[in-house]
């Protein structure tokens, strides 16, 4: 009789285990969409580097509420948030400019101009039944000429959220904003 009350607890336990939520992934997509040809030849290298404020910058998504935040445990992102939007933003430069190559760090090609952006992402709000707003600065070097360029901006997505998958979508609007407004700051050929 002893052993009957642990069966209990251990039916109980393992009853939570198997009511588990699910995780969900997400990913930042390049716009536009569309596959960008394989291209051989460049007449400019452009390294990024992004940061992210470390309240979001972490694999949960998290959104803003009255007065706070929520840390959603089962809604995440595939990869570093920092990671996802260096990537998504090479990719939207070099689709917005066929002569670039966006690299993580110089190929040391010095044949090749050198074009370094350095981007730091101010603040992220995100809310369910609302718009993206992405609040950035950034800083655009021509390391040939030493020109610099400084910028800073709000971006916000042009739909209202209705679920998560749609915060995943809105934050890569305001990343493809965000590369039409540098590919004007990187110097032709």
């Amino acid at each position: 009789m002893k052993s009957l009350p642990l069966l209990v607890c251990v039916v109980i336990l393992a009853g939570g285990c198997a009511a588990r939520q699910p995780d969900h992934f997400y990913v930042l997509d390049a716009r536009p969409a569309g596959a960008r040809e394989s291209r051989t030849q460049f007449a400019r290298q452009v390294t990024l580097r992004v940061t992210v404020p470390s309240l979001v910058d972490r694999r949960e998504m998290v959104l803003a509420t009255s007065g706070g935040v929520t840390v959603l445990d089962h809604e995440r992102w595939a990869a570093p948030l920092a990671d996802l939007v260096t990537a998504t933003l090479g990719q939207d430069i070099e689709r917005r400019r066929g002569d670039v190559v966006v690299l993580p760090r110089s190929a040391d090609q010095a044949q090749i101009p050198l074009t370094r952006i350095v981007i730091e992402i101010d603040q992220v709000t995100a809310r369910l039944g609302d718009q993206v707003l992405v609040e950035t600065h950034w800083r655009v070097t021509d390391a040939q000429t030493g020109k610099v360029s400084i910028g800073r901006e709000a971006l916000s997505s042009s739909q209202r959220t209705q679920n998560h998958s749609d915060v995943a979508s809105a934050l890569s609007d305001c990343i493809a904003l965000l590369a039409d407004r540098l590919v004007r700051e990187i110097p032709a050929g």
